[in-house]
């Protein structure tokens, strides 16, 4: 993993590091998890080969979208967000601490200048500003604070603050590491296929995602006549899978009404 060292340093004395009595070699950069850390942490070699590679990916998506799909007008910005920008943002945990430098904010919003031309379609002389604001694309450098402070919250689990609002990493949903969990302590559910039989009670479940709204419902069926349903509305921010699993809990918290019973499907 990189080290780095605070303080005035001077490359050509470096600091000697031993492990089990071999030198570890002192470099000005070094890619890690596709990441260019400098002696400076100002991640500019990074950022310029992320611009190179974004550059080149904005022109071959324009180009299969614009042959395919040259009729379905906002399919690229589509593509920015869904691909693009992600893209941009990969590996914020390691530099988003130092957006606090106005060097590493101008680099990101330079970032977004190739794919904000192709979505406004408008000239290279107009500025990066006129851009964002004509695309209605927040700048890059907003953007990558609030998925930095997502990724503090649910990831580090530490707190955050935003203006004089405080983020605590408690009140929300942190991931689940599969590997902290023993082997013996896995609990396994199965479950079989059949299609609908038109007995006893069933019971089905869906979670979607349109136009940016966020759903999910479970309608209930005892032998065929439907005798309970519920809709419920998520978070623009939910993903799909967090309303497939909010239907199934819906449906458990049904079951959970009614009792003991024979066979529910």
């Amino acid at each position: 993993m990189p080290i780095t060292f605070g303080g005035r340093l001077n490359l050509r004395n470096p600091p000697i590091i031993s492990i089990n009595n071999h030198t570890i070699q002192v470099v000005n950069n070094i890619k890690y998890l596709t990441v260019t850390w400098d002696c400076c942490l100002t991640f500019t070699k990074h950022f310029k080969a992320l611009r190179d590679k974004t550059d080149s990916l904005t022109y071959k998506l324009s180009t299969v979208a614009n042959e395919f799909y040259s009729k379905r007008s906002g399919l690229f910005r589509k593509i920015y967000y869904g691909a693009i920008e992600p893209y941009l943002l990969f590996g914020v945990g390691a530099w988003g601490n130092r957006l606090k430098l106005k060097k590493i904010r101008d680099s990101l919003n330079s970032l977004q200048r190739r794919p904000l031309i192709k979505i406004t379609k408008g000239y290279r002389t107009i500025s990066t500003e006129a851009l964002q604001v004509i695309a209605g694309i927040v700048q890059l450098d907003i953007k990558t604070k609030g998925v930095f402070g997502k990724f503090i919250l649910t990831t580090i689990n530490n707190d955050i603050k935003f203006g004089s609002k405080i983020f605590r990493w408690e009140d929300y949903e942190t991931r689940l590491d599969p590997h902290n969990i023993h082997p013996a302590d896995n609990i396994s559910i199965t479950y079989d296929k059949h299609k609908p039989s038109g007995e006893e009670i069933e019971i089905y479940t869906d979670g979607s995602k349109i136009n940016d709204q966020v759903g999910a419902a479970i309608v209930v069926f005892y032998y065929n006549a439907e005798i309970f349903n519920r809709t419920i509305r998520l978070s623009d921010f939910a993903t799909v899978y967090q309303a497939e699993v909010t239907g199934i809990q819906m449906a458990l918290e049904f079951i959970s009404t009614i009792g003991p019973w024979n066979k529910i499907n």
